[in-house]
Protein backbone atom coordinates (compact mmCIF):
# COMPACT_ATOMS: atom_id res chain seq x y z
CA UNK A 1 0.00 0.00 0.00
CA UNK A 2 1.10 3.54 -0.68
CA UNK A 3 1.67 4.72 2.91
CA UNK A 4 1.61 8.31 1.63
CA UNK A 5 -2.05 7.81 0.69
CA UNK A 6 -3.03 6.73 4.21
CA UNK A 7 -1.00 9.57 5.68
CA UNK A 8 -2.77 12.03 3.36
CA UNK A 9 -6.18 10.68 4.47
CA UNK A 10 -5.25 11.07 8.14
CA UNK A 11 -4.04 14.62 7.60
CA UNK A 12 -7.09 15.74 5.63
CA UNK A 13 -9.41 14.11 8.18
CA UNK A 14 -7.70 16.17 10.89
CA UNK A 15 -8.00 19.28 8.76
CA UNK A 16 -11.72 18.46 8.51
CA UNK A 17 -11.89 18.06 12.29
CA UNK A 18 -10.20 21.45 12.74
CA UNK A 19 -12.81 23.07 10.49
CA UNK A 20 -15.62 21.39 12.45
CA UNK A 21 -14.17 22.52 15.78
CA UNK A 22 -13.53 26.07 14.56
CA UNK A 23 -17.10 26.42 13.30
CA UNK A 24 -18.65 24.91 16.40
CA UNK A 25 -16.63 26.87 18.95
CA UNK A 26 -16.99 30.30 17.33
CA UNK A 27 -20.57 31.30 18.15
CA UNK A 28 -20.61 34.24 15.74
CA UNK A 29 -19.47 31.95 12.93
CA UNK A 30 -21.71 29.05 13.91
CA UNK A 31 -24.90 31.11 13.62
CA UNK A 32 -24.02 31.96 10.03
CA UNK A 33 -23.48 28.38 8.92
CA UNK A 34 -26.76 26.53 9.35
CA UNK A 35 -29.01 26.14 6.35
CA UNK A 36 -32.01 23.85 6.05
CA UNK A 37 -31.63 21.25 3.34
CA UNK A 38 -33.93 21.20 0.34
CA UNK A 39 -36.64 18.54 0.41
CA UNK A 40 -34.94 16.36 -2.22
CA UNK A 41 -31.72 16.30 -0.15
CA UNK A 42 -33.30 15.45 3.19
CA UNK A 43 -32.78 12.19 4.98
CA UNK A 44 -36.41 10.96 5.14
CA UNK A 45 -35.95 9.89 8.76
CA UNK A 46 -35.88 13.48 9.98
CA UNK A 47 -38.55 16.17 9.92
CA UNK A 48 -35.77 18.71 9.56
CA UNK A 49 -32.28 18.12 8.26
CA UNK A 50 -29.46 20.61 8.00
CA UNK A 51 -26.62 21.32 5.69
CA UNK A 52 -23.87 23.54 7.00
CA UNK A 53 -21.08 25.32 5.28
CA UNK A 54 -18.76 23.24 7.44
CA UNK A 55 -20.15 20.07 5.80
CA UNK A 56 -19.63 21.38 2.29
CA UNK A 57 -16.26 22.94 2.97
CA UNK A 58 -14.91 19.76 4.58
CA UNK A 59 -16.11 17.65 1.66
CA UNK A 60 -14.53 19.94 -0.92
CA UNK A 61 -11.30 20.14 1.10
CA UNK A 62 -11.01 16.34 1.12
CA UNK A 63 -11.70 16.16 -2.62
CA UNK A 64 -9.16 18.89 -3.30
CA UNK A 65 -6.34 17.58 -1.10
CA UNK A 66 -6.66 13.91 -2.07
CA UNK A 67 -7.50 14.51 -5.72
CA UNK A 68 -4.53 16.84 -6.20
CA UNK A 69 -2.03 14.31 -4.82
CA UNK A 70 -3.53 11.06 -6.13
CA UNK A 71 -4.79 11.40 -9.68
CA UNK A 72 -5.70 7.69 -9.85
CA UNK A 73 -8.64 8.18 -7.50
CA UNK A 74 -9.45 11.86 -8.12
CA UNK A 75 -12.46 11.21 -10.39
CA UNK A 76 -13.96 8.67 -7.99
CA UNK A 77 -14.28 10.68 -4.78
CA UNK A 78 -17.90 11.07 -3.74
CA UNK A 79 -19.51 12.98 -0.90
CA UNK A 80 -22.86 13.32 0.82
CA UNK A 81 -23.34 17.03 0.16
CA UNK A 82 -24.01 19.22 -2.85
CA UNK A 83 -21.39 21.98 -3.03
CA UNK A 84 -24.01 24.60 -3.84
CA UNK A 85 -24.69 26.89 -0.92
CA UNK A 86 -27.29 29.65 -0.73
CA UNK A 87 -26.73 32.66 1.52
CA UNK A 88 -29.57 34.66 3.03
CA UNK A 89 -29.45 37.09 0.13
CA UNK A 90 -30.58 34.28 -2.16
CA UNK A 91 -27.25 34.00 -3.97
CA UNK A 92 -26.19 30.50 -5.00
CA UNK A 93 -22.44 29.94 -4.71
CA UNK A 94 -20.40 26.88 -5.69
CA UNK A 95 -18.14 26.19 -2.72
CA UNK A 96 -14.71 24.92 -3.67
CA UNK A 97 -11.08 25.20 -2.60
CA UNK A 98 -9.29 27.86 -4.61
CA UNK A 99 -5.60 28.09 -5.54
CA UNK A 100 -4.57 29.95 -2.38
CA UNK A 101 -5.89 31.06 1.00
CA UNK A 102 -6.79 34.58 -0.11
CA UNK A 103 -8.86 33.29 -3.06
CA UNK A 104 -10.70 30.75 -0.90
CA UNK A 105 -11.41 33.46 1.69
CA UNK A 106 -12.81 35.72 -1.02
CA UNK A 107 -15.16 32.97 -2.20
CA UNK A 108 -16.30 32.12 1.33
CA UNK A 109 -16.90 35.79 2.04
CA UNK A 110 -19.68 35.69 -0.55
CA UNK A 111 -21.35 32.81 1.28
CA UNK A 112 -20.92 34.65 4.56
CA UNK A 113 -22.34 37.90 3.20
CA UNK A 114 -19.09 39.82 3.37
CA UNK A 115 -17.97 38.57 6.78
CA UNK A 116 -14.25 38.73 5.94
CA UNK A 117 -13.10 37.72 9.41
CA UNK A 118 -15.10 34.47 9.41
CA UNK A 119 -14.13 33.70 5.81
CA UNK A 120 -10.44 34.19 6.58
CA UNK A 121 -10.64 31.90 9.63
CA UNK A 122 -12.16 29.09 7.56
CA UNK A 123 -9.76 29.60 4.64
CA UNK A 124 -6.83 29.45 7.03
CA UNK A 125 -7.96 26.00 8.23
CA UNK A 126 -8.54 24.79 4.66
CA UNK A 127 -5.02 25.74 3.56
CA UNK A 128 -3.24 24.79 6.79
CA UNK A 129 -0.34 22.35 6.41
CA UNK A 130 -1.02 19.39 8.68
CA UNK A 131 1.67 17.43 10.52
CA UNK A 132 1.14 13.77 11.36
CA UNK A 133 2.56 14.27 14.86
CA UNK A 134 -0.23 16.75 15.62
CA UNK A 135 -2.91 14.07 15.12
CA UNK A 136 -4.11 11.83 17.94
CA UNK A 137 -3.90 8.76 15.73
CA UNK A 138 -2.51 6.05 18.00
CA UNK A 139 -0.46 3.67 15.86
CA UNK A 140 1.30 5.21 12.85
CA UNK A 141 2.87 1.91 11.83
CA UNK A 142 1.73 2.11 8.24
CA UNK A 143 1.03 -1.17 6.43
CA UNK A 144 3.61 -1.05 3.64
CA UNK A 145 2.96 -4.73 2.93
CA UNK A 146 -0.70 -4.11 1.96
CA UNK A 147 -0.76 -3.41 -1.78
CA UNK A 148 -3.90 -1.44 -2.65
CA UNK A 149 -4.23 -0.49 -6.35
CA UNK A 150 -5.59 3.07 -6.16
CA UNK A 151 -6.56 3.03 -9.85
CA UNK A 152 -9.44 0.64 -9.06
CA UNK A 153 -10.50 2.31 -5.82
CA UNK A 154 -13.18 4.92 -5.07
CA UNK A 155 -14.02 6.89 -1.96
CA UNK A 156 -17.01 8.00 0.10
CA UNK A 157 -16.90 11.09 2.35
CA UNK A 158 -19.28 11.94 5.16
CA UNK A 159 -17.95 15.37 6.15
CA UNK A 160 -19.89 15.69 9.41
CA UNK A 161 -21.87 12.62 10.40
CA UNK A 162 -24.60 13.37 12.94
CA UNK A 163 -25.21 16.97 11.91
CA UNK A 164 -28.10 17.29 14.37
CA UNK A 165 -25.73 16.57 17.29
CA UNK A 166 -23.17 18.96 15.80
CA UNK A 167 -25.80 21.70 15.88
CA UNK A 168 -27.42 20.94 19.25
CA UNK A 169 -24.27 19.87 21.07
CA UNK A 170 -26.01 18.70 24.27
CA UNK A 171 -23.93 15.85 25.73
CA UNK A 172 -25.74 13.00 27.43
CA UNK A 173 -23.94 9.83 28.60
CA UNK A 174 -25.85 6.59 28.02
CA UNK A 175 -26.75 4.62 31.19
CA UNK A 176 -25.70 1.49 29.29
CA UNK A 177 -21.94 1.31 28.91
CA UNK A 178 -19.28 3.88 28.25
CA UNK A 179 -20.96 5.55 25.27
CA UNK A 180 -22.63 8.89 24.62
CA UNK A 181 -26.33 8.97 23.92
CA UNK A 182 -26.08 12.38 22.26
CA UNK A 183 -23.92 15.47 21.89
CA UNK A 184 -20.70 16.49 20.18
CA UNK A 185 -18.82 13.23 20.93
CA UNK A 186 -21.28 11.52 18.56
CA UNK A 187 -19.99 13.62 15.63
CA UNK A 188 -17.54 11.94 13.23
CA UNK A 189 -15.73 12.65 9.97
CA UNK A 190 -15.86 9.50 7.82
CA UNK A 191 -13.59 8.60 4.91
CA UNK A 192 -14.10 5.23 3.25
CA UNK A 193 -12.14 3.75 0.34
CA UNK A 194 -13.70 0.81 -1.50
CA UNK A 195 -12.93 -1.41 -4.49
CA UNK A 196 -14.93 -0.15 -7.47
CA UNK A 197 -15.08 -3.65 -8.99
CA UNK A 198 -16.18 -5.64 -5.95
CA UNK A 199 -17.78 -2.96 -3.78
CA UNK A 200 -15.80 -4.17 -0.75
CA UNK A 201 -14.61 -1.56 1.77
CA UNK A 202 -10.81 -1.52 1.87
CA UNK A 203 -9.57 1.44 3.92
CA UNK A 204 -11.39 3.48 6.55
CA UNK A 205 -10.49 6.61 8.49
CA UNK A 206 -12.81 7.71 11.30
CA UNK A 207 -12.02 11.05 12.94
CA UNK A 208 -13.86 12.01 16.13
CA UNK A 209 -13.31 15.79 16.44
CA UNK A 210 -14.92 16.09 19.88
CA UNK A 211 -13.40 13.14 21.73
CA UNK A 212 -12.26 14.86 24.93
CA UNK A 213 -12.48 18.33 26.40
CA UNK A 214 -10.05 20.53 28.32
CA UNK A 215 -12.27 23.27 29.70
CA UNK A 216 -13.92 24.75 26.62
CA UNK A 217 -11.33 23.37 24.20
CA UNK A 218 -12.13 20.11 22.41
CA UNK A 219 -9.55 17.55 21.29
CA UNK A 220 -10.12 14.72 18.83
CA UNK A 221 -8.84 11.30 17.92
CA UNK A 222 -8.41 9.51 14.60
CA UNK A 223 -8.69 5.77 13.93
CA UNK A 224 -7.80 3.89 10.73
CA UNK A 225 -7.97 0.37 9.37
CA UNK A 226 -7.07 -1.32 6.09
CA UNK A 227 -7.90 -4.81 4.86
CA UNK A 228 -7.03 -6.07 1.38
CA UNK A 229 -6.00 -9.37 -0.17
CA UNK A 230 -5.98 -11.16 3.16
CA UNK A 231 -3.79 -8.65 4.99
CA UNK A 232 -5.29 -6.40 7.69
CA UNK A 233 -3.80 -3.61 9.78
CA UNK A 234 -5.35 -1.02 12.09
CA UNK A 235 -4.52 1.65 14.65
CA UNK A 236 -7.13 0.15 17.00
CA UNK A 237 -6.07 -2.34 19.63
CA UNK A 238 -7.95 -5.63 19.44
CA UNK A 239 -10.35 -6.16 22.33
CA UNK A 240 -10.41 -9.48 24.19
CA UNK A 241 -13.62 -11.12 22.98
CA UNK A 242 -14.08 -12.78 26.38
CA UNK A 243 -14.44 -9.37 28.02
CA UNK A 244 -17.55 -8.21 26.19
CA UNK A 245 -19.58 -5.36 27.64
CA UNK A 246 -22.87 -6.87 26.39
CA UNK A 247 -23.86 -3.49 24.96
CA UNK A 248 -25.76 -3.16 21.66
CA UNK A 249 -26.11 0.35 20.27
CA UNK A 250 -29.36 1.25 18.51
CA UNK A 251 -31.14 4.21 17.00
CA UNK A 252 -34.19 5.69 18.70
CA UNK A 253 -36.49 4.23 16.03
CA UNK A 254 -35.85 0.55 16.85
CA UNK A 255 -38.76 -1.55 18.11
CA UNK A 256 -39.65 -2.35 21.69
CA UNK A 257 -39.62 -6.03 20.72
CA UNK A 258 -35.95 -5.87 19.73
CA UNK A 259 -34.97 -4.02 22.90
CA UNK A 260 -36.88 -6.50 25.07
CA UNK A 261 -35.30 -9.50 23.29
CA UNK A 262 -31.83 -8.03 23.81
CA UNK A 263 -32.46 -7.61 27.54
CA UNK A 264 -33.74 -11.18 27.84
CA UNK A 265 -30.51 -12.36 26.22
CA UNK A 266 -28.40 -10.40 28.69
CA UNK A 267 -27.55 -7.46 26.47
CA UNK A 268 -27.92 -3.78 27.36
CA UNK A 269 -29.54 -1.81 24.51
CA UNK A 270 -28.12 1.72 24.31
CA UNK A 271 -29.86 4.41 22.28
CA UNK A 272 -27.06 6.38 20.65
CA UNK A 273 -26.92 9.13 17.99
CA UNK A 274 -24.90 9.00 14.79
CA UNK A 275 -24.39 5.98 12.52
CA UNK A 276 -20.66 6.66 12.28
CA UNK A 277 -20.33 6.99 16.03
CA UNK A 278 -22.30 3.79 16.70
CA UNK A 279 -20.03 1.89 14.31
CA UNK A 280 -17.01 3.49 15.98
CA UNK A 281 -18.26 2.24 19.36
CA UNK A 282 -18.28 -1.31 17.98
CA UNK A 283 -14.79 -0.89 16.50
CA UNK A 284 -13.18 0.48 19.67
CA UNK A 285 -14.88 -2.04 21.98
CA UNK A 286 -17.25 0.37 23.73
CA UNK A 287 -20.14 -1.71 22.34
CA UNK A 288 -20.40 -5.29 21.09
CA UNK A 289 -22.78 -4.67 18.20
CA UNK A 290 -24.88 -2.16 16.31
CA UNK A 291 -28.23 -3.29 14.98
CA UNK A 292 -30.18 -1.23 12.44
CA UNK A 293 -33.35 -2.75 11.00
CA UNK A 294 -34.35 0.21 8.82
CA UNK A 295 -33.19 1.85 5.59
CA UNK A 296 -31.95 5.05 7.24
CA UNK A 297 -28.23 5.05 6.40
CA UNK A 298 -26.26 5.60 3.21
CA UNK A 299 -22.94 4.49 1.75
CA UNK A 300 -21.14 7.56 3.11
CA UNK A 301 -22.35 6.72 6.66
CA UNK A 302 -20.96 3.19 6.69
CA UNK A 303 -18.11 2.75 4.19
CA UNK A 304 -15.29 4.16 6.34
CA UNK A 305 -16.28 2.54 9.67
CA UNK A 306 -17.07 -0.72 7.84
CA UNK A 307 -13.51 -0.83 6.49
CA UNK A 308 -12.21 -0.17 10.01
CA UNK A 309 -14.27 -3.06 11.39
CA UNK A 310 -13.11 -5.42 8.64
CA UNK A 311 -9.50 -4.62 9.53
CA UNK A 312 -10.30 -5.79 13.08
CA UNK A 313 -11.89 -9.03 11.93
CA UNK A 314 -15.43 -7.67 12.22
CA UNK A 315 -18.18 -7.33 9.67
CA UNK A 316 -21.32 -5.40 8.71
CA UNK A 317 -23.99 -7.84 7.51
CA UNK A 318 -27.22 -6.95 5.70
CA UNK A 319 -30.09 -7.26 8.23
CA UNK A 320 -32.79 -8.28 5.70
CA UNK A 321 -30.44 -10.83 4.16
CA UNK A 322 -29.85 -12.35 7.59
CA UNK A 323 -33.60 -12.65 8.16
CA UNK A 324 -34.02 -14.37 4.81
CA UNK A 325 -31.13 -16.83 5.14
CA UNK A 326 -30.91 -17.28 8.93
CA UNK A 327 -27.25 -18.06 8.25
CA UNK A 328 -24.41 -15.63 8.99
CA UNK A 329 -22.20 -17.23 6.34
CA UNK A 330 -24.76 -16.97 3.55
CA UNK A 331 -26.17 -13.54 4.36
CA UNK A 332 -24.50 -10.77 2.41
CA UNK A 333 -22.11 -8.10 3.63
CA UNK A 334 -22.79 -4.45 2.83
CA UNK A 335 -21.34 -3.44 -0.56
CA UNK A 336 -20.56 0.02 -1.94
CA UNK A 337 -20.43 -0.76 -5.65
CA UNK A 338 -21.99 2.03 -7.70
CA UNK A 339 -23.42 1.56 -11.18
CA UNK A 340 -21.54 3.39 -13.89
CA UNK A 341 -24.93 4.42 -15.28
CA UNK A 342 -26.81 6.09 -12.45
CA UNK A 343 -30.54 6.74 -12.39
CA UNK A 344 -30.93 10.43 -11.57
CA UNK A 345 -34.62 9.89 -10.72
CA UNK A 346 -33.63 7.74 -7.73
CA UNK A 347 -31.85 10.64 -6.02
CA UNK A 348 -29.81 9.64 -2.99
CA UNK A 349 -31.92 6.50 -2.47
CA UNK A 350 -29.63 4.61 -4.87
CA UNK A 351 -26.89 4.94 -2.23
CA UNK A 352 -29.08 3.72 0.65
CA UNK A 353 -28.32 0.64 2.76
CA UNK A 354 -31.85 -0.55 2.08
CA UNK A 355 -31.73 -3.75 4.11
CA UNK A 356 -30.42 -2.27 7.35
CA UNK A 357 -27.46 -4.06 8.94
CA UNK A 358 -25.89 -5.67 11.97
CA UNK A 359 -22.29 -4.74 12.78
CA UNK A 360 -20.11 -6.80 15.11
CA UNK A 361 -16.43 -7.14 15.91
CA UNK A 362 -16.43 -10.91 16.50
CA UNK A 363 -18.18 -13.99 15.15
CA UNK A 364 -19.53 -15.25 18.48
CA UNK A 365 -21.51 -12.06 19.05
CA UNK A 366 -22.82 -12.15 15.48
CA UNK A 367 -23.98 -15.77 15.88
CA UNK A 368 -25.73 -15.04 19.18
CA UNK A 369 -27.50 -11.94 17.88
CA UNK A 370 -28.42 -13.63 14.59
CA UNK A 371 -30.37 -16.26 16.53
CA UNK A 372 -32.14 -13.53 18.51
CA UNK A 373 -33.01 -11.51 15.38
CA UNK A 374 -34.35 -14.49 13.45
CA UNK A 375 -36.68 -15.34 16.34
CA UNK A 376 -38.30 -11.91 16.50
Amino acid sequence: MNSHFLEALLKVSEKAANIARACRQNQHLFKLLVQEKKSDEKNPRFVQDFKTLADVLIQETVKHDIGRKFAEIADHIRGEESNLFCNTLGETITVQVEKDQASTAALLSKVLEGDAEAAELLAMEVHREMLLEDINVGSTSFPHEVEVPLHQMAMWIDPIDSTAEYISGEEVKSPAGDVYQSGLPCVTVLLGVYDRHTGAPVLGVVNQPFFSRDGTVWHGRCLWGVSYNGVSRSSVKLVDASKTKKVVVLSSSESTALRTALRWTGYHPAEVAGAGYKLLCVADGSADAYILSKATTFYWDTCGPHALLRALGGCVKDYDSLLQTADIDRCKELSYKVSEVEDAAQGISKFCNHGGFIATRDRDTLEELAVLICRL
